[in-house]
């Protein structure tokens, strides 16, 4: 009996939502010809080339750089308890499902406080979260798109969607998703890069960074990582000297796309800045889609869904919201 056997929470079809079956390392539609791979453990409902292709390469490179059993510090630990509203210790035993799982910061986390999960990534990040969680007895992975996910509707006691939302093609529609997996009753927790009016201006007014977006996206996915490195290499020597000068980190970081954590992380020294820094820098200049919105426009959307209870911040990756599903609904 393989793993997946060994979970009992059924796959769907992500086109029509009825059961699969798993034979010989595929899963097989109940009602057409459609067949998914079981790729070294991992169920794959897209392509590996997709446009979130440069996301699994980087996580692939950096696969332990943000776990906190890494780097023996609760940066990611913080952040998640924080989105969770002081519900993440009330996870034991209840069925959760991680849209967008990255090298697994977070599914580690959700793993040992005791959930029963079902995560997925749109890249082959996925293969990064196997190598760090994948023996974990309460995890089944899928390399899945949100917009069809392979997990079915109305079943999860909390639905977690952590850095994602802003790099799909509509924002709404991936919400919209999200909210279609929780269980009445349940929980959907997300967070959105907030809307600020220099993020659309150029510098000296705006950032650096959009500018050198444009450049990096123009590249063959290829070649794009090595370019952001070239350009992080010249720049971090010269942040990191003058890291202690918030003036002038003010003013630099008009010019330059690096995203600098120095010193609110509190990471243990430079190397480990180094690494945190240049993959953030990496994801926020490579990502295809980049959405950004007001809390007043994710709370609007929530309201008009259906969602209760919600709240919805600024802070951490820029817009953090939670939100709960009527019992009744």
């Amino acid at each position: 009996m393989s793993k997946l056997e060994m979970i009992p929470r059924p796959w769907i079809d992500p086109v029509d939502n009825l059961p699969l079956t798993e034979k010989e390392n595929t899963l097989i539609s109940s009602n057409s010809d459609r067949t998914y791979p079981v790729v070294n453990s991992i169920a794959r409902f897209v392509h590996e080339n997709n446009y979130a292709s440069s996301f699994g390469k980087q996580w692939i490179m950096f696969s332990k750089t943000q776990l906190d059993s890494h780097t023996g510090l609760k940066i990611s630990e913080e952040r998640l308890s924080r989105c969770f509203n002081g519900t993440l210790d009330s996870l034991k035993g209840k069925t959760v499902l991680e849209a967008g799982s990255g090298a697994g910061r977070f599914t580690e986390l959700l793993l040992k406080k005791g959930a029963k999960l079902d995560s997925f990534d749109y890249s082959i990040a996925v293969n990064a979260n196997y190598a760090n969680n994948g023996e974990h007895p309460n995890l089944r992975l899928a390399q899945a798109d949100v917009r069809q996910m392979p997990f079915p509707p109305h079943h999860y006691d909390f639905v977690v969607c952590l850095g994602v939302v802003q790099h799909t093609p509509s924002p709404e529609q991936t919400i919209e998703a999200l909210w279609s997996r929780v269980k009445p009753g349940g929980t959907l927790i997300f967070d959105h890069y907030r809307k600020k009016l220099r993020n659309y201006l150029p510098p000296p007014i705006g950032v650096g960074g959009m500018l050198y977006r444009h450049y990096f996206l123009s590249l063959p996915k290829d070649q794009q990582f090595a370019a952001v490195k070239r350009v992080f290499d010249f720049w971090f020597p010269i942040i990191w000297h003058c890291r202690k000068n918030k003036i002038f980190q003010f003013f630099i970081a008009r010019f330059n796309p690096i995203v600098n954590y120095y010193p609110h992380f509190g990471l243990k020294n430079k190397e480990m800045y180094y690494e945190w820094m240049l993959l953030d820098t990496h994801d926020a200049t490579t990502d295809t889609f980049k959405h950004r919105r007001t809390a007043h426009e994710i709370e609007s959307f929530l309201r008009k869904i259906g969602a209760t209870n919600i709240k919805v911040t600024n802070g951490g990756n820029g817009v953090e919201a939670f939100c709960q599903k009527p019992a009744q609904c």
